[in-house]
């Protein structure tokens, strides 16, 4: 049964561009706190990426539908018509037999005459199969499982500008390569903040083992698998996953509560050793992370359990000793 939860995941990165803002290039960036930014598009990127190169799952945001993910109508086409084992014709239950649609959702706005015209190959009772037109192709699947939109490193960050040449001409007249100027982060510790809503997951019929690939591609497609294994990505390590389980879902309490422990995001201190500032760290002996704060949370009621996993044994020993904390399995 899923069960609502929150979600840090903290990773680690060194003299790369952990999300590059998609018109300038340029690693996002809060002037005002000095804290780079990784969105939530950029994170579901790795788990998809991940997801399909490595595990050979299905998904629906994808490059490899034989059309590309651009054409709305000639993707739900191509899988309905090539990655549809149950030979189903209702677009919304195509949809969900894909992994990364029962996640984060999907959305589907095609006209009935669009839908109309997608033919599939479904099942009769005698065993043969009958050309049929596919049904219910406008469909918008709220994914259970959110990021939040922007999340932040946990220590300040002063911006390096790094330049590099081409050798690669231009044209036959111009036979000089070029100056590429791009801007680095030295170090950064980001936490990813996310939520798992059990209710939103029926609608699309979530399932604990989808969670448990996705908390493996999170972890292992942020530090250098699939589509974080790239010029701008390496650098980035995995440090630490927490999945805090509630107690109940989303009822209230007998004084009208919600079943909602508040600042788990802001629970996790980074702290530099050496009198050092926060924009000198370049790696983690610079400092300690503080978990006292999530270990007070933890002992709410309202928390049934915090599950981790890390592989610092560091990290591992001092975890396990907390009140509610397991570690857990990828």
């Amino acid at each position: 049964m899923i069960k609502k939860s929150e979600i840090l995941f903290l990773y680690e990165t060194s003299y790369n561009v952990p999300n590059g803002d998609p018109f300038t290039g340029e690693q996002r960036y809060d002037d005002e706190t000095k804290k780079i930014l990784v969105s939530d598009v950029r994170i579901k990127r790795f788990i998809r990426s991940y997801l399909e190169d490595i595990k050979g799952e299905h998904i629906y945001v994808s490059d490899k539908t034989g059309i590309g993910k651009s054409d709305a109508k000639g993707v739900i086409t191509w899988i309905a018509q090539n990655w549809n084992p149950s030979h189903l014709n209702d677009i919304k239950e195509i949809m969900k037999t894909l992994i990364d649609v029962r996640l984060f959702g999907g959305i589907s706005t095609l006209s009935k005459k669009d839908t109309d015209a997608i033919k599939v190959d479904v099942l009769k009772d005698n065993g043969t199969k009958e050309k049929v037109c596919c049904t219910n192709g406008h469909v918008n699947l709220t994914g259970p499982v959110q990021f939040a939109a922007l999340n932040s490193s946990l220590n300040r960050v002063n911006l390096r500008i790094h330049q590099n040449t081409s050798h690669f001409t231009s044209s036959d007249q111009n036979k000089q390569g070029s100056i590429a100027t791009t801007t680095l982060v030295p170090y950064s510790l980001i936490q990813i903040h996310g939520w798992i809503n059990p209710t939103v997951a029926k609608s699309t019929a979530l399932q604990e083992d989808d969670l448990k690939l996705m908390y493996e591609a999170l972890w292992y497609g942020t530090s250098g698998e699939g589509s974080s294994f790239s010029r701008s990505k390496v650098g980035q390590d995995s440090v630490l996953l927490l999945v805090i389980d509630y107690a109940g879902d989303n009822e209230k309490n007998d004084e009208g509560n919600h079943n909602k422990v508040y600042g788990l995001d802001r629970s996790i201190q980074l702290q530099p050793k050496d009198n050092k500032k926060e924009e000198q760290i370049r790696s983690m002996d610079d400092y300690d992370i503080n978990f006292d704060k999530l270990e007070s949370l933890a002992k709410n009621e309202k928390i049934k359990e915090v599950r981790f996993y890390t592989e610092i044994e560091e990290l591992k020993k001092r975890l396990s000793s907390f009140e509610k904390f397991k570690f857990m399995s990828l």
